[in-house]
Parts: C-alpha cells; sequence; structure tokens
C-alpha cells in the first residue's frame, strides 16, 4: 500500500508547484505539439464543466448531510464546508484546467520512475525520510482508491493510451497512473483546484467520491475520444489488445476489469485490496450464448465497436474454452497416471446396475452439504475429501433408479481430487488450530460447487473463486492466526460472516462470490491505511528516542571532558551529568552541535565549575547573568522554581545557603539523580558507545559478518520470518526501521503493531542459525503456488517430468 500512495501523493503535489503551459515546451516536435494541442482542446470541452458539475452534486449533499445532522456541531460543519465551496467555486475550473494542461506539457517528463527521471507530480524524490500528516495519508488514499477504481474499468483503453503516449514521448508504454489526461492525472488536478478549499478533511474524501460518481464513473467515452484521434494521427493505428476471458458465460465485450496485469498479477503478501479489481462484470455472465457471439472484440478498438466481427469473437469464445479444456485435461491426465489408470476422454458410459449421476443432482446434494457446513472459530474438524465423495455418494442414492447404484462421472470425480489437493495443499501453510483452517473448511463445498461447473476455475487466476479463496488464506494466515499477537475481532467477525454468507447463500451465481470479496477487500483496505499509520508513528517515534539518545551521548561527552579536567564538587558534578547535560541535549536536537545556543550553554557549564572553586558575591554581575541562564536551563528540562532555587543558592551563594533550612548538598545531589534522564533510561545514555561494546562482546563468526554487513543494505519493509518454537512455527514480521549506528531494529506485524525489538547483530545471528529468514517476494498468489506444487508433485509420482503440462495461468 505504501510505494502506491506516496507515489500518488507526489502525483497531487502539482499546486505546490509553478504549472506550466503547453506554449511552453517549444523543445517539442512540431507535430507532437499539434497533437498534444488536439488532446488538449478534446480534454478542456470534454472535462471544462466536468467539476462544476461535481461541485452542484457536491453542495446538494452536503446541504442532505446538513439536514440529516445529529447535532448543531455537526450540522454547522456541512453549513461552513457549503459556504466554502461556493467562495471559491468560481476559481476551481480554471485551475483545474490549468492542472491539466500541465499534466500534458510535462508528459514526457513524469511518466518514467527509472534512474534520472522525475516521478509523477513533478517533485523530486526526497533524499530522506518525512513524517507524513495523517491528513494528508487519509487524502491521498482516497485519491489513490478513486483512480484506481477507474484504472480498472478502462483498463484496455487506458492500455492503448499508454501504448500510444509512448510513441509521442519515444520511451516504452505508460503504466496507467502515468497516464496523461488518465485517472490519477484527473484526481490530481481536482485536488488542485479544490486546495483552497478550506473544509474537513472527510468533507474532502466526500467531494472525490462526488467526483468519481458524476464525472470518473462515466468517462470511457472521453478516452475512446482520445484514442479516436490519435489513430486519426497515424499513432499506432492497428494496435490490438487482446486479453484472456473465463471461458463460461463471459462476454467478449470490452470487459472494463480485464487488464494483462490482473491476469498474472502479483499476489501480494496478505492485502486482498487488489485481488478484488480485475474481474469480468456480473452482468456480462448472464448473457445468452447468442449475445456472447456478437459481442465486441476487445482489441479491435473504439471503431470496432459499430462493427463487430462475430466470427472472430466466436472463435475467441471457443478457443478460450478450448485452452481451459486442454489444461484441464493435462491435470486429469498426470492425476490418472498417479492412479495407474487411463484418462476418460469421453462421457462414462453406465455400468451394470450404476447410476451415473446427473450435473444437477450432484449440485443439489453439494448445496445441501454446503448448508450444513458450519464450523465454530477455532475448530478446524471437515470433511476430507474422500469423506465428502462418501457423503456425496451416500445422498445420491435418492436420485438413483431402484436396485442401481451410484456413481460419479470421472470427470467429476476429478474435479473434486484437483479441488480437495489445493485445499489440502493450502491448508499446510495455515496454523493446524485456528481460524483459517476452519474458515477453507467451509469453503470447499462452495468452491468445488464453481470447479464442477466452470473448469476456467483451474487456468484463470483473475477467477473470482480463486481470488475469494487466496484472500480468505492469506488474510487469515497473516492477520488473523498470528500466534505472537491477538486478533483483530472485527477482522474475524468479518472473515467469518463472508464465509457462512457464502455458504447459506451461494446458488451457483459468482455475482455473489464477487460482492463477498468486493466487501472484504473493502474492510482490508481500511485495516491497511491504519496499520500504515500506526506502523509510520512507531518508526517517528523510534527515530526520535535515538536522535534524543545521539544528542545526550554527544552532550555527556562534552560535560566528560570538563569533569575530568577540573573534578568539580559532587552536587555540581551531579548537576552537570544529569540535568545540564539534558538541557545540551535539548539543544542539540532543536539547533545542532554548531549553534550559538550550543556553545553558550557550554560556557554555563565552564562558569559553574569556575564559580564552584572560587568565593564569589551574591550580587555580583557575572554571578546574577550566570543565575539567569542556569534557571532557564533548568526550567526546560522539567524542574519546578522550588528546585531551581534551591540548587542555584547552593552553587552560586553558598554563604546564604547556610541556615536552618537550607538542604544539604548531599540532600539535593539525590533528588537530581532520582530524576529519569529524558531518554526514559540510563541505559539510553550512550547507544553509540553501547553498541560498539556490544559488537566486541558477541564475537560474531565470518558467516554472522557477513550476513550482518548484507543487513545493513535491506530496505526497510522487507518481510522476515522468525522461529518461535522447537516445532518449526514461524511468525512474519516486517523491518520497518533500523538505525545503522547503533544497530537497533523495529519490527511490525502485519497491522503495523510493534511486534519485535532486536538487534543487527543478534538477527545476524539469528539467521546463520536459521531461527530467522528473509521472505522472498512473491510473484504469485498462494492459490497459484498450491497448484504449482500440486503439479510437482503429481509430475514426480508419476516420473512425468519431461512431460510438463502448462501451469494454471
Amino acid at each position: 500500500m505504501t510505494q502506491g500512495v506516496s507515489s500518488f501523493r507526489r502525483v497531487a503535489t502539482s499546486h505546490q508547484r509553478e504549472l506550466k503551459k503547453l506554449s511552453q515546451r517549444q523543445d517539442l516536435p512540431a507535430r507532437v505539439r499539434h497533437m498534444l494541442t488536439g488532446l488538449l482542446g478534446l480534454a478542456t470541452g470534454t472535462l471544462a464543466h466536468s467539476l462544476l458539475a461535481a461541485l452542484d452534486e457536491f453542495e446538494k449533499e452536503l446541504f442532505e448531510h446538513a439536514s440529516k445532522a445529529h447535532t448543531n456541531e455537526q450540522c454547522n460543519r456541512f453549513f461552513d464546508s457549503l459556504r466554502e465551496v461556493k467562495r471559491v467555486r468560481a476559481d476551481a475550473a480554471p485551475r483545474f484546467l490549468l492542472a491539466i494542461e500541465d499534466g500534458l506539457t510535462c508528459f514526457d517528463q513524469r511518466g518514467r520512475h527509472g534512474h534520472g527521471e522525475l516521478p509523477r507530480g513533478g517533485v523530486s524524490a526526497p533524499t530522506e525520510l518525512s513524517l507524513v500528516e495523517t491528513i494528508e495519508l487519509e487524502d491521498s488514499l482516497a485519491l489513490q482508491e478513486v483512480a484506481t477504481k477507474c484504472e480498472v474499468r478502462q483498463a484496455l483503453m487506458l492500455h492503448e493510451l499508454g501504448h500510444r503516449f509512448g510513441v509521442l514521448a519515444g520511451q516504452r508504454a505508460f503504466e496507467a497512473d502515468a497516464v496523461p489526461l488518465g485517472p490519477a492525472q484527473l484526481m490530481a488536478a481536482v485536488r488542485h483546484a479544490t486546495a483552497g478549499m478550506d473544509i474537513p478533511n472527510e468533507h474532502r474524501v466526500l467531494l472525490y467520491r462526488t467526483y468519481e460518481r458524476a464525472v470518473v464513473s462515466q468517462i470511457g467515452t472521453f478516452y475512446a475520444a482520445l484514442n479516436a484521434f490519435l489513430v486519426e494521427h497515424r499513432i499506432l493505428r492497428h494496435l490490438r489488445i487482446y486479453v484472456p476471458l473465463p471461458s463460461r458465460g463471459v462476454s467478449i465485450g470490452p470487459i472494463e476489469g480485464a487488464t494483462p496485469a490482473a491476469v498474472d498479477r502479483p499476489a501480494g503478501v496478505a492485502t486482498p485490496t487488489q485481488a478484488t479489481q480485475a474481474r469480468p462484470s456480473v452482468q456480462s455472465r448472464s448473457q445468452s450464448g447468442a449475445e456472447r457471439a456478437t459481442a465486441v472484440d476487445p482489441g479491435a478498438g473504439p471503431a470496432a465497436a459499430a462493427a463487430p466481427d462475430t466470427r472472430s469473437s466466436a472463435a475467441a469464445v471457443a478457443s478460450i474454452g478450448a485452452g481451459d479444456a486442454e489444461l484441464f485435461a493435462t491435470l486429469r491426465g498426470l492425476l490418472a497416471s498417479r492412479r495407474d489408470e487411463p484418462v476418460a476422454r469421453a462421457p462414462q458410459k453406465e455400468r451394470s446396475g450404476s447410476y451415473v449421476a446427473s450435473a444437477d443432482a450432484i449440485q443439489s446434494v453439494l448445496a445441501k452439504l454446503q448448508s450444513k457446513a458450519v464450523i465454530h472459530p477455532g475448530n478446524a474438524a471437515g470433511r476430507s475429501t474422500t469423506q465428502l465423495k462418501q457423503d456425496l455418494l451416500d445422498q445420491l442414492r435418492q436420485f438413483a433408479p431402484p436396485g442401481q447404484k451410484p456413481q460419479l462421472d470421472r470427470e467429476d470425480a476429478d474435479t473434486i481430487d484437483l479441488v480437495g489437493m489445493l485445499f489440502d495443499e493450502i491448508a499446510q501453510s495455515a496454523p493446524a488450530k485456528g481460524n483459517t483452517q476452519s474458515m477453507l473448511t467451509q469453503l470447499r463445498v462452495p468452491l468445488l460447487r464453481v470447479a464442477l461447473n466452470d473448469k476456467g476455475f483451474f487456468s484463470q487466476r483473475a477467477h473470482p473463486a480463486r481470488e475469494l479463496l487466496n484472500a480468505i488464506a492469506e488474510t487469515g494466515i497473516h492477520w488473523i492466526d498470528d500466534s505472537e499477537s491477538e486478533p483483530d475481532p472485527a477482522l474475524v467477525q468479518k472473515m467469518h460472516t463472508v464465509v457462512e454468507r457464502l455458504n447459506n447463500e451461494f446458488d451457483g451465481d459468482l455475482s455473489l462470490i464477487e460482492h463477498m470479496l468486493g466487501d472484504l477487500s473493502q474492510h482490508m483496505h481500511k485495516l491497511a491505511r491504519t496499520a500504515a499509520v500506526a506502523e509510520r508513528r512507531l518508526v517517528d517515534a523510534s527515530k526520535g528516542r535515538e536522535k534524543l539518545a545521539l544528542a545526550r551521548e554527544t552532550a555527556g561527552n562534552a560535560i566528560a571532558a570538563r569533569i575530568a579536567a577540573t573534578h568539580p564538587k559532587r552536587l555540581l558534578r551531579t548537576l552537570l551529568e544529569r540535568a545540564w547535560t539534558d538541557v545540551l541535549a535539548l539543544t542539540l536536537m532543536s539547533q545542532g552541535e554548531k549553534s550559538e545556543a550550543y556553545r553558550k550553554q557550554l560556557a554555563v557549564a565552564d562558569q559553574l565549575i569556575a564559580a564552584s572553586n572560587s568565593v564569589r558575591a551574591s550580587n555580583e554581575p557575572p554571578a546574577t547573568a550566570l543565575r539567569r541562564e542556569v534557571e532557564k536551563g533548568l526550567s526546560q528540562v522539567g524542574y519546578h522554581k522550588d528546585e531551581i532555587h534551591t540548587v542555584v543558592k547552593r552553587l552560586l551563594s553558598p554563604e546564604t545557603a547556610n541556615d536552618e533550612y537550607a538542604a544539604s548538598q548531599t540532600s539535593i545531589a539525590l533528588r537530581i539523580k532520582s530524576k529519569a534522564p529524558l531518554t526514559g533510561s540510563t541505559d539510553d545514555e550512550r547507544p553509540v558507545h553501547a553498541a560498539n561494546q556490544r559488537r566486541a562482546a558477541l564475537q560474531l563468526s565470518d558467516a554472522e559478518e557477513k550476513m550482518l554487513e548484507s543487513l545493513t543494505h535491506v530496505p526497510f519493509g522487507t518481510w522476515f520470518e522468525f522461529a518461535i518454537n522447537q516445532q518449526g512455527q514461524r511468525v512474519r514480521r516486517k523491518l520497518s526501521w533500523f538505525s545503522p549506528l547503533t544497530g537497533h531494529c523495529l519490527f511490525v506485524n502485519q497491522r503495523g503493531e510493534r511486534a519485535r525489538e532486536c538487534t543487527l547483530e543478534q538477527l545476524a545471528r539469528d539467521i546463520v542459525r536459521d531461527q530467522a529468514n528473509i521472505v522472498k517476494p512473491e510473484q504469485e498468489s498462494m492459490v497459484d503456488r498450491a497448484w504449482k506444487a500440486i503439479v510437482t508433485s503429481l509430475r514426480q509420482l508419476t516420473g512425468r517430468n519431461a512431460d510438463a503440462p502448462p501451469l494454471p495461468a
């Protein structure tokens, strides 16, 4: 989540820099400038009034919310925002168009992410980490979500635009989030146009949602016009983008959610947010065969939409269906080879005295078994594949003619076996006793019904049933079944609600699975956003503590050198080592070691030492100035006025401090020592010195030294696995931050909570001793890896390594 958010945040910072006009790009070729001018004209004519229309809708929503507010304060906030919109709306449209023109003007400078190129938004990448305000993060996340939805819906048109803009820029094809006039650029322009509105962040997010409904959701015609304009100017006139589609009941028309990235997407670790995007629309699944045969070829572009090629579309459907059937047949062949029996290529015939169950009968029985598959959380006991088959055959007896024994068609039996192997393989990655196991058990029957009806389940990565299975498995393992922390009760409830509703309501319609997946993904998106904020706060706190400790060590070294040279009395020494060191540390943190304030406070320490070695009158000018500086410094580190007065009187006016109420030097020194240092613990007073001593005492081996050196180059955000018991159980933790000076490491769990702290030396030793390991970024989802393991296992068992079938893709 976080890299995408930071990139989008850079896109949306156009209001923080000077916008450029197309007339300023005299370095561009004349033909490119001419086409950019034409595209700007199309954008201006289409989008000029879009923001004002969205603002009209936004004003209506604010008024409706105000009328429904429960308190006067909430009502006033909505009316304040309404007045603010009216105040700045006259300037919003011109600012919006300026940002649109700027995006086209600098299209070849901000579309790349490689070395030596500017990031999106035209702002140089920061050289050091900086704190992201929660409001800014919420704002960026809302913009990113709107843009991502549109990028998915208009994926094909944006893909074509990306290729054509790449030709104009003389670069490789642009990604969807970098396409000029693309959703990300439009939302950045909206943010720039409304930057002057002084409204609460939740109202600003509502504005973005309103713009999405009013404009972005209907922007496909605009992108079609942009592509048509570039085609007319001979920019990749014959470009065709083909994407694989599901084999059953899916339109070959312009599918908004189907993109090449969706077919072969990295799965991530445990966030199913992206898994909801690339899916065929629900309406396309209900099309008749005739409608599917006359649908439009997605690679034909806007021009072909008016005259679809029925023959090519039908051929595409047949080709996709044949691919699924061929892959399924290959998997069946491996399965049959393991059983040492031929594959049934033709429908199985009834044996004497046997009844081969029909597909409708099997679905009817599985629907009954599905409704009974209710398992309490934490109880993973469920039907194995063998038990499920037996239960299925027992229930099929009601459909069999008298005297005939029911049996399964060989293809259906193989489907049940393959789905069972898939669930068993995934279950091996989950804790034996946990929520994930029980949820997987409850998913077995509904997804088996999907696989029996649609063999695309085995081959299509973007199949909604596969994505739901992957989301449940990864979320359950990494977010819920974390043995070192308590699971989030709301997430546990959400997951069980999704699974139970699927068991209670699923009747073969994939639209329910898509809805459940979207609901879960929306919930996970909120959790990921909260986790990012929590992690950032932990990192900032750790950096602040170390900065304070390093400053205190520097100040302590300066004081120690003066004490060693002069040997002051006990009270002054205690004051300098504890209180005045804190004063110097605060000044170092705020102003630096070369600042005038820091040098002045060091001079105060020298004067205190000199004053303690001579007899001075209390009214002497230097003592008065010195007294003020001491009182000012001690007040900064939390000393009360009475304590400051006692200390100053004892140090600078010893002749007036000998009355009967004066405290002894010993008692004052003890009171100073009793106060905790700014770092909170005396163990953090000299972190660099302590780190050097620790490294010398550990006596790392050569392998550990090499590992320690490599760990210093590991980027923040890398995931590690740590062994937590002798049984080999491991937990996954993210390295959020480490200090190259002290070696202190901070690890968080999936929810952004502090989960582990150690040193780089200890981490290197654990890795060498196999108590920890770096988790490589997964390029495949958990379901894809499970299929790969199953195919590999079947090859090894059958000795068919050379005859390798294609993997599900």
